[in-house]
């Protein structure tokens, strides 16, 4: 097909095209509104879900973006606009093949095992007794019993700053007996 050959909307759309690869942003602007709905009842005829056709919709505006300077005014610019397309959704189907080959669909999700921490206790007994009374409030306070700092703090009728550093202390002195 060559440039005689276009009906009037094609040529005005050919016409916005070479005005968009001339940085007309105007002309750009129109050639978008135009070929919008033509784009998305293209989508609509061939994807499901209407998250995924908004989003190849966006894709394919980007690739006509990053390809604009391959269109040949001499064209139509139809079908330069679904051949990328076409590529968008092809690409977009793989992908999803892809991703469906790679998923597990199960009934009832595994229960994950829970290792028994039974051997520890004795151990963190002990490493308890050997800490100052003020230490194992603030353990008890904060990992326990699961206060905010300052609702720890005022339980044990000192400042939010102690309390933290009896809290580091503790944690250093487990982290060495455990």
């Amino acid at each position: 097909m060559r440039a005689g050959d276009f009906d009037d909307a094609s040529r005005r759309r050919a016409r916005l095209m070479a005005g968009a690869q001339r940085g007309e942003a105007e002309a750009y602007g129109e050639l978008l509104n135009e070929i919008g709905p033509m784009v998305m009842s293209f989508l609509r005829g061939r994807v499901r879900e209407a998250e995924e056709v908004e989003d190849l919709y966006q894709e394919i505006f980007m690739a006509i973006h990053r390809a604009r300077h391959s269109y040949d005014a001499a064209r139509p610019v139809e079908p330069w606009l679904f051949a990328i397309a076409r590529h968008i959704v092809a690409d977009h189907a793989e992908r999803r093949r892809a991703r469906r080959a790679r998923e597990v669909v199960v009934a009832v999700p595994p229960e994950r095992a829970v290792e028994s921490d039974a051997h520890l206790k004795p151990e963190l007994e002990q490493a308890l007794r050997r800490m100052s009374g003020e230490q194992r409030q603030a353990i008890a306070l904060l990992r326990v019993e699961g206060l905010p700092v300052e609702a720890a703090a005022r339980r044990a009728g000192t400042s939010p700053g102690a309390l933290r550093v009896r809290a580091h202390r503790a944690y250093k002195v487990l982290r060495q007996l455990l």
